[in-house]
């Protein structure tokens, strides 16, 4: 508002920079929903209790309890489109992925999981790199 106030135009964003936005949205709300299927599933409400946290084997606790606290952060984070949102989210998924895919002989078997994780970074990363190259070209052509 005072940017508008002062005579100031506020940047224009380019469509990859709006798509990566986007982007940050739609992983803010599957890691909201993700960050409670993790409360859910330690007290007992989801998976018939059997991921219960007193029941679960120590190393998986510490990952499940990350995951329960860290998820939803990184989804307010990613809302806000904020960097410490990104950095949260890509910690939290590499755990998963690690987990659920070279370590998936210690925590219980979700590949799925690893490998929908693994997408998401990928795309991330392009979306990412596409929206710095348009940054880049924005500001040499002075647009």
């Amino acid at each position: 508002m005072v940017m508008l106030e002062a005579g100031l135009q506020p940047p224009r964003r380019g469509a990859v920079e709006r798509l990566f936005a986007l982007l940050l949205r739609l992983l803010a709300v599957v890691s909201l929903i993700a960050g409670l299927l993790y409360w859910a599933g330690l007290v007992g409400i989801a998976g018939d209790g059997a991921f219960r946290f007193d029941l679960l084997a120590p190393h998986v606790r510490i990952l499940y309890t990350a995951q329960a606290v860290i998820a939803p952060a990184a989804a307010l984070g990613l809302w806000l489109t904020a960097r410490w949102g990104v950095v949260l989210w890509v910690a939290a998924t590499t755990a998963e992925i690690v987990a659920h895919g070279p370590l998936s002989d210690a925590f219980p078997a979700r590949p799925g999981v690893a490998l929908v994780g693994l997408v998401c970074l990928v795309v991330l990363a392009l979306v990412a790199i596409a929206t710095l190259l348009e940054r880049r070209t924005a500001g040499r052509t002075g647009s």
